[in-house]
């Protein structure tokens, strides 16, 4: 086969795939959704209670108090509306107490007015002279030299020191009568 042939089949086959997922696509959204129709014969929502009397056993019968059950839970849709142009799905927040504040100490107090639960019963920490000595730094101070004239610099140590900038002109710097680079 030419090169010119296997693209075409290419083309050819692409466009295929490509019809038939927009087929697929198109059935997916396309179809009506189905209804069921045992939900079509369900009473309307009330907020009666709802008594099954046609159960053989009166021990099976079903009773319904305004959608909650029986349970030590509070409902969140408990004072919920939804009658009217404006509808709540849960009843208005309720803000809880507010906790007890402190009972302020006064500033001469003594370890008596503090509770027992609430003393601090730990001991405070001991250290030895060792634990406590200060020892210098064995590091030279940044930005001094030493006999070879280079300079301590943090990090880094001793570092040469660099002498000023230099400049200069070249010779060749043009190419094919183009100048090369930034020369500002």
């Amino acid at each position: 086969m030419k090169d010119k042939t296997k693209r075409t089949w290419l083309i050819v086959l692409g466009a295929l795939v490509c019809v038939a997922l927009i087929v697929g696509i198109a059935g997916r959204f396309g179809s009506p959704a189905k209804t069921d129709p045992a939900l079509k014969d369900d009473p309307p929502a009330s907020s009666e209670p709802v008594v099954d009397i046609d159960t053989p056993d009166k021990s099976d019968a079903v009773v319904q108090i305004d959608g909650g059950t029986d349970n030590s839970q509070p409902d969140p849709a408990a004072g919920a509306d939804s009658e009217g142009t404006e509808q709540t799905i849960q009843a208005a927040p309720v803000k809880p107490e507010a906790p007890e504040n402190p009972t302020p100490v006064g500033d001469n107090h003594d370890s008596e007015d503090v509770p027992e639960a609430e003393r601090n019963t730990e001991m405070p920490p001991t250290y030895t002279p060792e634990q406590t000595t200060v020892t210098t730094p064995s590091e030279p101070t940044p930005g001094s030299s030493n006999d070879n004239g280079q300079v301590y610099v943090p990090g880094f140590g001793y570092v040469d020191v660099g002498s000023g900038n230099q400049g200069g002109t070249l010779d060749d710097m043009y190419e094919s009568g183009e100048k090369i680079g930034i020369m500002d």
